[in-house]
């Protein structure tokens, strides 16, 4: 199983299954600001996981009363795709002008000179939305382009993965009858995975963000 994050599109090549896929993937560098709480109130106990479309950007708490404050791609920022070997890995403005969006929010929050804060990858697909499927090449699985979106849903992305590879193991055809897989905790309810296929067309309905 191609489960290599940003990595995820280098090991496709490196499979040869690359050719066979409508959507791709590629590593979007992004940042994430870690601000003081506003003095006086304890975001840490007492705040609230926010995403808000007006600022373009997402708050949540952090250990040590933070405020982690991360972008939900507005218009106007501009998308970093970067080779996942050789990035940036210093914070840079981006963060500040996160920190800043966020204040309109909490107007009595102090920004520091110096705004700490969390370089790392996305593993983005074409329409910001996950690859769960089989390949061209036989035994060969992805669960990639997760879009830093998926990391709440790893549970029964692991149960949904393992339940594709044992249909296709026995014999079925995934692509020409993809699987419904029931979700353990919905009733009545059978997620078709062909919303996840590698040969779907670009979803138009999607966000084109980090909200999925």
């Amino acid at each position: 199983v191609n489960a290599a994050g940003p990595h995820s599109y280098l090991v496709n090549e490196l499979a040869g299954v690359a050719a066979g896929m409508s959507i791709k993937t590629r590593a979007l560098r992004v940042e994430v600001a870690h601000i003081p709480s506003p003095e006086g109130f304890d975001f840490e106990a007492d705040g609230i996981i926010g995403s808000d479309a007006n600022i373009g950007g997402y708050y949540r708490p952090e250990t040590g009363n933070h405020i982690l404050v991360g972008s939900e791609e507005p218009e106007c920022d501009g998308l970093d795709w970067v080779d996942p070997d050789n990035y940036n890995q210093d914070v840079s403005d981006q963060a500040r002008v996160q920190a800043m969006r966020a204040a309109q929010r909490f107007p009595s929050m102090n920004i520091p000179n110096n705004v700490k804060g969390i370089v790392d990858l996305y593993d983005v697909t074409d329409d910001w939305i996950p690859i769960y499927d089989v390949s061209d090449l036989k035994g060969f699985y992805m669960a990639i382009g997760t879009s830093g979106n998926q990391f709440k849903n790893a549970p029964v992305v692991g149960k949904m993965m393992a339940a594709l590879i044992d249909y296709v193991e026995k014999g079925s055809d995934h692509d020409k009858n993809p699987l419904r897989f029931k979700l353990p905790n919905v009733e009545n309810y059978h997620q078709d995975l062909r919303f996840f296929s590698r040969r779907r067309e670009i979803n138009r309905d999607s966000s084109f963000s980090v909200v999925g």
